[in-house]
Order: structure tokens, then sequence, then C-alpha cells
């Protein structure tokens, strides 16, 4: 069988299908990446290099995604755009500006460069549609998520403190991390606002386990764990995998195409070799695994006699109904200095408004958490050209003054599909192998926007109550798409009509082609990150594979 994508979802599968005795092809359209190499936080210049992304322009120097109409902002939202001391206003004009899309093409995929959260989704979050007439209704219960969640926290190793907001758990969990002393400075703030400020529910290791160091505690996940205790893809289902004998990686394979027979049914993979060659692998089972843009964008691009459309596109739902998690971001400055630069990005999170709710014009929730590092406040340098306006002798002056002062609250919200948020295919454009371009098209929805408010006007009361001065950067989903979180472009669901995979993964109409990535997740969580939520449905997927493979 092949996979499609070696990023959380489908290393995640391929180690379950390898365990159980089968054969298993992964195709990475990128590279294997090596830590002594390739992270920087060995180098004294650590803090002013980003994570090494594969570049975002093809070998023909042509762009890897194309992006949709830009969205209008509106004079009323001024005070809720992005901006900082130093730089004033990041987009200029009245549109909503594409900045990027934090996809790693590699080996382990976007685990390379996340933050190491690890929280499980609220049981409403599964009851959209039923509880409040919006999204959609996942097709399984809460209680069969939570057994693949556990069997992805003890592949894992994933830290979290016992959570009455999270239900589930139990004695396998690591215990938390502790908050930094730079959060517990913000505790009193949270409370004002009705919040506890809890350790964060991490797939950082806080001990050695399964032959992997503890953190120290760098501060600098999304450059790349160089120690290998953050539980990305690479370092915690990879080793397993290869281990049984059984997995055939190959890199630098773009999957081009899903060859389908006269039946309907898919026949293997085509991808394309870095030279350009054209190779094909016969295959009983397809799994795709590229994530939410690149595996719709595979779709689109299998046409055949069967499937005119695009494969499994016959009802027109294939890059429908994405969705993002809605971000805000206030750093302002506290009175004594807090060494915000120690701990883990994301080391607390408070949960009290992540339980789906109604709010003031708008229905979901959000997560608040201490996103310091995630912030990168990791160095002098942010201090000096983001936080500290001015220049000469007296801007120095100022960044040793306020060094080590800044902290960050995050707010991560609930995002509702809407029918201008979507992947389809840029036919004008395409990239070295003749492909059509994926499109990114997105778009806050009425609900978004009010609930973004919200999510502002909370994090800034949080510094006010903590005694923190004028925030001096707030960074948000209103004017820049820069998502990481890209999910249900090829949802699950017991409709037909209105998804495209069934309740087990497979795609409706395609009984071989099944889905383990962010583009099976039918909803985006209350403010969670979707990285525990993917792994645990790919090895559920994987799971359901195996039985029918074995049923014939």
């Amino acid at each position: 069988m092949v996979v499609v994508g070696a990023g959380a979802g489908g290393l995640a599968a391929a180690w379950r299908l390898t365990a159980a005795g089968m054969r298993v092809v992964v195709l990475e359209g990128g590279r294997e990446y090596r830590p002594e190499r390739d992270y920087p936080q060995d180098q004294d210049d650590f803090q002013l290099r980003a994570f090494p992304f594969d570049p975002v322009e093809d070998e023909r120097g042509k762009p890897r995604f194309a992006f949709g109409p830009a969205q209008a902002i509106g004079p009323a939202w001024d005070d809720y755009r992005s901006r900082n001391a130093a730089q004033g206003r990041f987009v200029d004009g009245d549109r909503r500006q594409y900045q990027v899309y934090s996809h790693v093409r590699g080996v382990g995929g976007s685990t390379l460069h996340f933050q190491g959260e690890a929280h499980r989704f609220h049981p409403d979050s599964l009851r959209m549609h039923t509880l409040f007439g919006a999204g959609a209704d996942w097709p399984l219960a809460w209680e069969e998520l939570d057994r693949y969640y556990a069997i992805a926290e003890r592949r894992i190793g994933v830290a979290a403190p016992d959570n009455p907001l999270r239900p589930g758990g139990g004695p396998h969990l690591l215990p938390p991390h502790p908050l930094s002393y730079a959060s517990r400075q913000l505790a009193h703030g949270f409370t004002s606002v009705g919040a506890t400020l809890r350790a964060n529910a991490l797939a950082i290791l806080p001990r050695p386990f399964d032959r992997r160091p503890a953190c120290n505690y760098c501060n600098s996940c999304t450059q790349g764990c160089p120690i290998g205790d953050k539980g990305s893809a690479d370092v915690t289902f990879l080793p397993a995998a290869r281990a049984t004998g059984r997995l055939d990686l190959r890199t630098g394979a773009q999957a081009v195409e899903v060859g389908v027979g006269r039946d309907g049914r898919c026949t293997g993979v085509v991808y394309r070799e870095p030279g350009g060659a054209r190779v094909r692998v016969a295959a009983r089972w397809v799994v795709l695994a590229a994530g939410a843009v690149e595996t719709p964008r595979l779709l689109l691009c299998s046409r055949s006699r069967a499937h005119p459309d695009g494969l499994g596109n016959g009802r027109g739902q294939v890059g429908r109904n994405l969705t993002e998690s809605l971000t805000w971001t206030s750093v302002a400055l506290l009175p004594a200095r807090v060494d915000s630069f120690r701990g883990v990005p994301i080391d607390g999170s408070a949960w009290e408004f992540a339980v789906p709710h109604r709010g003031d014009g708008w229905v979901g929730g959000f997560r608040l958490a201490t996103a310091h590092g995630a912030a990168e406040l990791r160095g002098p340098s942010a201090y000096a050209q983001r936080l500290v306006p001015g220049f000469g002798a007296a801007h120095a002056r100022r960044v040793r003054e306020t060094f080590g002062h800044a902290v960050a609250v995050l707010a991560v919200g609930e995002w509702l599909p809407n029918p201008d948020t979507a992947v389809d295919l840029d036919r004008w454009r395409g990239d070295a192998a003749g492909m059509p371009l994926a499109r990114i098209r997105s778009a806050l929805g009425e609900n978004e926007r009010r609930l973004l408010r919200t999510m502002a006007d909370t994090t800034r009361e949080v510094l006010r109550a903590a005694g923190a001065g004028e925030v001096v950067e707030q960074t948000s989903a209103l004017d820049l798409f820069a998502a990481a979180h890209v999910l249900g472009t090829c949802r699950v669901g017991s409709d037909p009509e209105a998804s495209v995979a069934d309740a087990e993964g497979f795609c409706h109409g395609v009984a071989n082609l099944a889905f383990a990535d962010g583009s099976a997740l039918p909803s985006s969580g209350c403010g969670d990150s979707p990285f525990l939520t993917i792994t645990a449905m790919a090895i559920r997927t994987a799971d359901r594979l195996i039985e029918r493979a074995r049923r014939g």
C-alpha cells in the first residue's frame, strides 16, 4: 500500500500498518531533516534564524501555492489590526494579506516546526451542528476518539495535567511541565477574567522517555528540536515503523496523480522524482496524508473517466469546508524583568472559554495561553526590531532596559466552515511537474470576526490585570493569513452530499482510498491544536484499513 505524505498523520498510519505486518511505501515530496545540520540552536545567531523551510518556490522559481481574493477589513476594525511599536501596522491598505501557509515539506511534516501542543478536543466540539446549528457533526462518538487519543499519547510521550475541561487522559501521561516564572506572573491576570492558568498539554518530554532525552527548555521548538525531546513524527512514529523492516520511505517524491482503474478504484500513485522522471507505484490501498491543502489538490488533479471532476469529487466536496485556527496575540511589558525567553513556547493554557458555547454574537469558543516563545521573544533582536522604536544609542539603551520584560498572551478560537474559505486549483499557474497549483481562499465569517474581537479584548484584559503596560505588539488573523492548522477539505461525515470520506476515513465511492491528515477533520476545536487529533484519527483509519485488507 502507498501513503502519500510523511507528516503526523502519514507516519502515524505507516507505524500502525507496518506493526500489523503490512508493507508500506511512503512518498514524501520534501527531504529528511538532520537536526545537527538543519537546526540552528548551537549557533550564536540562532535567535535571528527561522526554521529552514523548503523554498516557497519550486526549482523553476515558481511559487508552490496560489492564493485567492483578499478579504476587505473595514475601518471599524482598526483597533484589531496587526501592529507593533517599532514598525507600526503590518498591512497597508484595507485588504487582508496572505502572508504564509506554514506547511513543512519534509519527513515529519509540520510537526518539525510545531510548538509541541498535544490537545484533546472537547466532546462537544464533535457535535457543533447538533448543539448550535453551526458547522458539522463528527460521524463517531467521542469515546472512540478517546481510545485512540490514549494510543497516540503513549506512543508520543505527552506531558499533561489533570484538566476537567478536557476529559480523558490517565496514568500513561507524563507529568506536566512547570509554568515558567514569566507565566506565573500572569496567573492573577487570567483569574481576573474568570480563567485558571494551567500547565499545557505538550508532546515535549519532562523526563527521558523511549530513548529520548528530557527537554532542555531552550524555548525554540519552532526552529526544530535538535535533541529529540519534542514529539515530532520523525522521532516518534518513524523509527518504530522502520524497525519493522516493512517501510519503504521515498523522499523527494512528489505525488502527481492517483491512478484509477476502469472500476473506479485506485490502482496506485504516480510520483515525480527530483530529476523529473515519473515513477508509478502500484497499490491495492492508497492513504492520502499530504495535508489539507495538498491532499485536495492531488485529488482534483487526478481526473479520469470514472472521476471527471477529480478523484472522490463527484459531489463537489473536495477542497470545501476549509477551516483554520483563529488567532490573536498581545505582547506587553511587565515592570520587572521576568526572563520570558526561558521555558517552552506555550507553557500554560486556560480552558474555561474553550468549551463550545454561545458568546456575544458568535458560537464556538477559544483558549487563552501564555505564549512568550511562540511570539519569538527569545532574544534582544526581537525587542530591537519589534518592540522598541527608535535607533542609535538611546534605542540600544532602551533595548537593554526592557529585555526580558515582554510577555505574550495568545488566544486561539473556533473557525466555522464558510463558502469563501476553501482549496481549489489555479488553472493558470502550475508547478515544475505540470500540476496546477493549489489555490487557498480564506475569509473570516461574521462569526469569526465577532469571536476575534472577544479574544482580543480578553487577552488585553489579562495583561492589564497582571500589571503590564501598553500593548507593544498585536498579531491578528483579521488582517493576516499565516495559517499552520488548516483542516476539513476532505472531511469525514455520514452524508456523502456534505463530506468526502465516510465515518472510518475512506472516500465515499472509492473503497480503497483513505485519508490520514487534517483534511479529514470536520471541525477545528475551540482553540485546540489539532496535532493529537490528526494522529489519533490516522491511527484509527489505519486500524480500519487493516480490518478491510484482512477481509479481502
